[in-house]
C-alpha cells in the first residue's frame, strides 16, 4: 500500500498545538514540581524529571533536552542532591543525569550518555559513564554547534530532491527554507 507524501504544510498545523502542550508542561514543572528554568528552554514531553524537592533541578537559558532524557535528584540513600544544567546546553535523547551533577554552560551531552560526574563548560561528553570527547566548543542557542546549519541545509536539499522540487546540484540548496528567507 502506498502512503501519500507528507509535505511540510500538513505538519505545520501541529506546531501551535505542540507549543501549547509544551508550554503547559513547562508551567507545570515550574509551578507544581518547583523546577527552575531559564528563558527559551526546549524540552520533550517524554523527558523524565525525578524532583526530590522544590528547586532541586535548575536548567539555564536556551537549553534543549531531547526525548526520553532522564534527570534524577534522589540518590540510592534517599538524599536529594540538586542537579544544575547550564545555559546553551543540549542533553541528547535517552541521556541520564544522575543526582548531584552540575553541567556547565555550553555543554553537550551525547545521546544515551550516563552523566555521573560534573561536566565542565564548553565540552561534549559521551558514553557510560560520560567522558569528555571534545573541549573548547562554541555552543549557541539550544546547544547547537556553529556548523549545524550546514547539516540542516543538506537535509532540506535531500528532501527537496526526493519531492521533485529540485534536481541535484546548487538548485537543491536553493530550494532550502533558509535560501528563501
Amino acid at each position: 500500500m502506498a502512503y501519500p507524501p507528507i509535505s511540510g504544510r500538513s505538519l505545520s498545523r501541529f506546531i501551535r498545538a505542540r507549543g501549547l502542550v509544551i508550554g503547559s508542561y513547562i508551567a507545570w514543572l515550574r509551578h507544581v514540581r518547583g523546577v527552575r528554568m531559564g528563558r527559551e528552554v526546549d524540552l520533550s514531553l517524554s523527558t523524565r524529571m525525578e524532583v526530590g524537592r522544590r528547586g532541586a533541578i535548575s536548567i539555564g537559558d536556551e537549553t534543549a533536552i531531547a526525548l526520553n532524557a532522564a534527570i534524577f535528584t534522589r540518590g540510592e540513600d534517599g538524599n536529594v542532591r540538586p542537579v544544575s544544567i547550564g545555559a546553551r546546553c543540549f542533553i541528547g535523547a535517552g541521556a541520564v543525569i544522575l543526582p548531584g551533577v552540575t553541567i556547565g554552560n555550553g555543554a553537550i551531552v551525547a545521546v544515551g550518555s550516563v552523566v555521573r560526574r560534573d561536566v565542565p563548560d564548553d565540552c561534549i561528553v559521551s558514553g557510560n559513564p560520560a567522558r569528555i570527547v571534545r573541549r573548547g566548543i562554541d555552543a549557541g542557542w539550544l546547544g547547537r554547534l556553529p556548523e549545524a546549519h550546514i547539516n540542516q541545509r543538506l537535509m532540506y536539499a535531500r528532501e527537496a530532491i526526493k519531492l521533485g522540487l529540485a534536481t541535484r546540484g546548487p538548485a537543491a540548496l536553493e530550494a532550502t527554507p533558509e535560501a528563501n528567507d
